[in-house]
């Protein structure tokens, strides 16, 4: 049976801070048995697994490969042989897929005035274009927040707070 990418991220999480399943079952309320068969792949990491990460150890990663593994798309974390998470590196490269994006928005700008039903193959390509850019930025900004709050100890859950009460102040979302 192949471990998912949530279940390596949970158990890298708990052996990161030092606990064992039994441990952690006390801090979560749930059996050592339902998180080894979690951890093991047999049963998806269930959301109580992903926030406890997130809040008591401000580490956002299970619960960003949690959301993957349930949603089959969205951002997962990077650990391919290329990826260097390195702040500094993540610093870099956040910026250079902002920059690559902020083009392609900007070409993609133009095309957008015309009536989706009659627009052009051609422009539904620089389109395209401009919705990957952006999803490359959105992955590197994600990298970017996650990596800094947890190397200096800013928490994750907090910002994300903070940026939906800015959002509800100034009314983009309801309280709720």
């Amino acid at each position: 049976m192949k471990i998912g990418r949530a279940a390596k991220a949970v158990k890298e999480a708990r052996c990161a801070v030092n606990l064992t399943q039994q441990q952690l079952s006390f801090e979560i309320f749930e059996s050592r048995e339902a998180i080894s068969q979690q951890e093991n792949g047999r049963y998806r990491v269930q959301p109580n697994i992903a926030t406890y990460f997130a809040n008591e150890h401000n580490d956002p990663f299970p619960a960003i490969e949690a959301a993957h593994e349930y949603t089959k798309w969205g951002i997962a974390k990077l650990d391919g042989e290329a990826a260097d998470l390195h702040r500094s590196s993540i610093s870099i490269k956040t910026k250079e897929e902002l920059m690559e994006a902020l083009e392609a928005v900007s070409e993609a700008n133009k095309k957008l005035t015309v009536n989706p039903k009659s627009i052009e193959q051609i422009d539904i390509k620089v389109i395209e274009k401009s919705i990957q850019e952006s999803i490359d930025a959105i992955t590197a900004l994600t990298h970017y927040v996650a990596i800094l709050c947890k190397e200096y100890r800013i928490s994750w859950v907090k910002m994300w707070a903070q940026h939906k009460m800015k959002l509800i102040s100034r009314r983009f979302l309801k309280n709720g």
